[in-house]
């Protein structure tokens, strides 16, 4: 029969003495030798709290809890040891500290065999120096904490054999490059005689000796005999150096375990992140994946997304909702960016080839929409949202391009209402006299002030409609991507009279030009003043040896610019006649000032539409590019027209011998246009 240990019969150094214990309460035979005594090293540091009761409180009787472990330690000790074989050198430890029956089996001597086949279970780990016993070496390698105080410490101070929190390191260790650690420099003692660690961070390096090894270094060596101390120092050298070549080892450990446990985690993450993918791919949102990045998800998850935990349905059914309702935004976005995007380009092409050709004799608009607004009517706009599966080219436009002009009528009737909603009426008019229907805009006299903040301009019908608060991008930063993704292709807002609610009043002084050429001011329309092709004088900047003369729509720019301050009244325009009239015009014909290239224009030969008022040097180019007319060939009034809105006054002087002269003592005011913002008027005119 073969025999075997048992847990109820433990015999110490004295194999007379023998101790026999009831079950559940196996306690080995105290000893006071080395051998068998239990390591106060390992055993974590507790401080038992006392419990605090009220008054007149009862202590409720604890129920024993069924199933646990009591029983365990008086196994059959052959039986007990195999199961514990099974078990890591962390698991023995904390093991150990469960109970007094355990602690005392697993810190004995004859328990090492254990620990050590604990311990080769981890890979690569060197072996337990010989200054340590087991449980001390698995204690140092796997238990997180401060040996001192117990806080939580993940470096290891491995040549001192010791872990220490940054509080606790100063008490326990000192430092020999430091002037106030009051280091126990001896005649013969050199650095390499004790194990030390060099600690690396901000400043200067440490090297660190424990103070307890000090100070037993300094005992033997007040007790060794002179003779003796070269010796004992050579052995303390030898030892140190093994101790530091076995702490070099447990530091590449250390790290080879750090960088498996990252590269593990790093697996896990990714294949965390890869399963949210493939999760999303499958709901069909592989496009709106690819229109974003890997980031995006990583920003909209946080740390769900870089979790070193394999996703499970429980973490996926919590981030879902959210993640969806996310990537239908996204999915908005893309579709707006890569589908409706190209689409809106091609309209913008063939809408600009529909606009340079010349508008039809019979053309009813003298103001075109602009392409963002376009491509809201509905012909275009079902085109451009029909499903991302079909195919749109630039033939798909023909027939909506078709019913273009019904969509210009209906667009400009709105915004002309939407415009006259604006319009305050005259302090000398009451509210009823305010003219609703839009055919007053087409009288002379619709010529208004426009005011936004510190912007304040004179604008004539229909130039009034291209002011730039009506239709450019906003200047400050919006969060609706959609609309950013519109505005970046169209470069142009939707018109919009309600947007930046400008004050806008119709300028009274127009009334007074028209008057001058006894006319009536609300029946004359602006085709009746060009028609007229008269000239006025200015009498408020007239003398009586010369007279300030200009054309109508001169004279109205003159009355604000020049005299806003004065009644109408007290401008006294009058109309010029007979000679003077044919001498100015001959005058105007020899003496046209030419427009410099900073001016502001639009192309007389393409049908004038919002935004299309540019500098002469980019329509200079427009036209040659589009039109084939070289820069020297173009020519003012046939291939590009001014903006009037944005020209220096023009006036000549008439003296008494009816001779015509430039007048060109004019004040500088600045003048704006379209959305571009010019210098001072005279500028832009010799």
């Amino acid at each position: 029969m073969v025999t075997t240990r048992s847990a109820t019969r433990v015999v110490g150094n004295d194999s007379t003495k023998v101790m026999v214990l009831k079950p559940g309460s196996f306690v080995p035979q105290a000893s006071t030798s080395d051998e068998d005594s239990e390591d106060p090293d390992i055993a974590p540091r507790h401080v038992k709290k006392r419990s605090k009761k009220r008054a007149g409180h009862r202590a409720k009787k604890k129920l024993k809890r069924r199933g646990r472990l009591d029983l365990m330690p008086t196994m059959n000790l052959d039986i007990l040891f195999h199961i514990l074989s099974f078990l890591s050198p962390m698991d023995l430890l904390n093991l150990s500290r469960t109970s007094k029956d355990f602690r005392n089996l697993l810190l004995q001597r004859s328990s090492a065999s254990v620990w050590k086949t604990a311990r080769l279970q981890v890979d690569d780990l060197p072996d337990c120096p010989q200054d340590m016993s087991e449980p001390q070496y698995a204690n140092l390698a796997f238990y997180p904490h401060c040996h001192d105080c117990d806080r939580v410490v993940r470096s290891v101070l491995w040549p001192l054999r010791a872990r220490y929190c940054p509080r606790c390191i100063g008490d326990n260790t000192l430092d020999q490059w430091s002037t106030a650690s009051r280091f126990p420099w001896t005649v013969n003692f050199n650095s390499y005689d004790l194990p030390h660690a060099i600690i690396y961070g901000t400043g200067r390096p440490k090297q660190l000796f424990l103070k307890k090894a000090l100070d037993e270094l300094r005992a033997e060596l007040s007790k060794t005999p002179t003779d003796e101390t070269v010796a004992l120092l050579r052995e303390k050298r030898t030892n140190a150096a093994e101790v530091m070549k076995h702490a070099e080892q447990c530091q590449q450990w250390l790290e080879y375990v750090a960088s498996s446990r990252k590269l593990e985690l790093d697996a896990i993450r990714r294949a965390r992140q890869d399963d949210i993918v493939t999760r999303l791919t499958e709901a069909g949102y592989k496009p709106e994946l690819d229109y974003v990045n890997k980031f995006w998800l990583e920003d909209h998850l946080k740390t769900s997304f870089k979790e070193p935990k394999p996703l499970n349905q429980k973490s996926w059914d919590r981030m879902r909702p959210d993640l969806i309702t996310a990537l239908d935004k996204v999915r908005i976005r893309r579709i707006e960016d890569k589908v409706y995007g190209p689409r809106r380009q091609i309209l913008m092409d063939e809408y600009k080839k529909y606009l340079q050709d010349p508008p039809p004799a019979d053309a009813a608009f003298d103001l075109m929409p602009h392409a963002v607004n376009v491509a809201e009517f509905d012909p275009f706009r079902v085109l451009i949202t029909s499903p991302e599966s079909a195919t749109i080219t630039a033939t798909s436009f023909v027939s909506a391009f078709q019913q273009l002009p019904d969509f210009v009528s209906s667009w400009r009737a709105k915004i002309d209402r939407e415009f006259l909603d604006l319009i305050r009426c005259p302090e000398s008019q009451s509210d009823s006299g305010k003219q609703e229907d839009a055919d007053c805009l087409q009288l002379a006299t619709a010529t208004f002030i426009v005011e936004s903040g510190s912007d304040r301009r004179l604008l004539m019908y229909p130039e009034v409609l291209s002011w730039p608060g009506f239709f450019a991008p906003a200047p400050v930063t919006l969060f609706d991507e959609v609309y950013l993704l519109q505005v970046k292709q169209f470069e142009c807002r939707m018109w919009s009279a309600v947007r930046h609610l400008p004050r806008i009043s119709v300028f009274e002084g127009t009334a007074a030009v028209v008057q001058a050429a006894s006319l009536d001011p609300k029946t004359t329309r602006r085709e009746h003043m060009d028609e007229l092709d008269t000239r006025f004088a200015c009498g408020k900047c007239s003398t009586p040896g010369s007279k300030v003369v200009m054309t109508w729509d001169m004279a109205v720019m003159h009355s604000y610019r020049l005299h806003r301050d004065l009644q109408p009244e007290e401008i006294k325009w009058t109309m010029i006649e007979g000679e003077e009239l044919e001498n100015v015009k001959d005058y105007e014909k020899e003496a046209k000032p030419a427009v410099k290239a900073d001016a502001i224009v639009y192309c007389a030969l393409c049908q004038h539409h919002v935004r299309d008022a540019r500098s002469l040097t980019f329509i200079q180019n427009h036209l040659a590019e589009i039109h084939g007319i070289p820069s020297d060939k173009a020519e003012q009034g046939a291939h590009y027209i001014p903006d009037r809105n944005s020209t220096s006054v023009i006036s000549m002087v008439v003296d008494s011998d009816s001779k015509v002269s430039n007048h060109a003592d004019h004040r500088l005011v600045p003048s704006y246009s379209s959305g571009i913002e010019l210098l001072y008027w005279k500028s832009h005119l010799v």
